[in-house]
């Protein structure tokens, strides 16, 4: 929050030292005669530090600061990440229309996994104390989200600061998954057999059941965004800025799924149950808001 702050306090300052020393100017320029503010039908890429993104994914997960798929190695953990972690920095464009009306897209994608594994001794009839035997539980987490924005922009000034305001379409869908793997069997001589208790993931089971995996609703995120702020050119074609939006939102989540395995003495075998693990049916949600209090910083090069 102070970084935003301070960086707007730039601006203002060096908004009042440009002003003056650009007054009788009436195009904007550089000291070696380049155009400073951008023109019609230039495009702009860069990119977008956006706590918005954070917003989306707590809307999403229904919890508190998250940024995707949770990156985490225990001391337990092995393996690899793939995609990285989640992050709350997005790609932005923009297609200026003229000079004071621009196109504008962002994008972000987060898709991530962790693999977890616990040693535990192998279930045995008559074990050797002398040679003790083990077995490998692997969990594995996963999940991927996606937010798409797209919309209009338009801006005022006619020094290096710009105001900004305009609204944009907002699009996102997430999903996870989790699996998990175990070393000891179901078997008519082990009818409960040793298993890590992942995170508590087997907390809420009757005795001698298992989970074996662990799939979210996919949910679905469409929204309209009012946004204001100010863009500031630091250099000729390049600048820093930031925003505040309002978002209303609309969100649905398909059914979410646990499916678990036991012993079925019956017919001596290991049975597979899948149930609505929340007893949800799907859920569907609309709610309106300031979607980023922290603001955002946009950086932006224009060609």
């Amino acid at each position: 929050m102070k970084n935003i702050y301070s960086v707007f306090f730039i601006i203002l300052i060096s908004s009042g030292i440009a002003s003056a020393q650009n007054a009788s100017d009436s195009v904007l320029r550089s000291k070696r005669g380049f155009l400073i503010l951008p023109e019609a039908n230039e495009w702009a890429l860069g990119i977008s530090a956006d706590p918005f993104f954070r917003y989306l994914g707590n809307v999403f997960n229904n919890t508190n600061n998250n940024l995707g798929p949770n990156v985490n190695y225990t001391s337990n953990s092995v393996g690899s990440v793939f995609g990285g972690g989640g992050n709350n920095i997005a790609v932005f464009g923009k297609k200026m229309i003229d000079a004071h009306t621009a196109y504008r897209a962002r994008f972000n994608v987060t898709s991530g996994t962790t693999i977890n594994k616990a040693t535990i001794a192998q279930d045995q009839i008559a074990p050797d104390p002398s040679s003790p035997a083990f077995v490998d539980d692997w969990q594995k987490v996963g999940r991927t989200t996606v937010v798409l924005s797209a919309g209009m922009e338009k801006r005022r000034g006619k020094s290096r600061v710009q105001g900004i305001y305009g609204a944009e379409l907002v699009v996102g869908f997430t999903s996870g998954k989790t699996t998990y793997q175990y070393g000891n069997p179901f078997s008519t001589d082990f009818n409960a057999p040793a298993t890590t208790n992942f995170a508590g993931s087997n907390n809420a089971l009757t005795p001698g059941s298992r989970v074996t995996e662990n799939k979210s609703g996919a949910s679905f995120l469409v929204g309209a965004r009012g946004f204001v702020g100010v863009e500031y050119f630091i250099a000729p074609k390049i600048s820093i800025g930031g925003e505040f939006g309002y978002m209303l939102g609309f969100q649905t989540t398909g059914k979410s799924y646990l499916t678990t395995e036991s012993w079925n003495g019956a017919t001596n075998s290991t049975q597979k149950i899948k149930t609505d693990s929340y007893n949800n049916n799907g859920l569907s949600s609309i709610g309106i808001g300031l979607d980023n209090l922290n603001g955002s910083i946009n950086l932006l090069f224009y060609f």
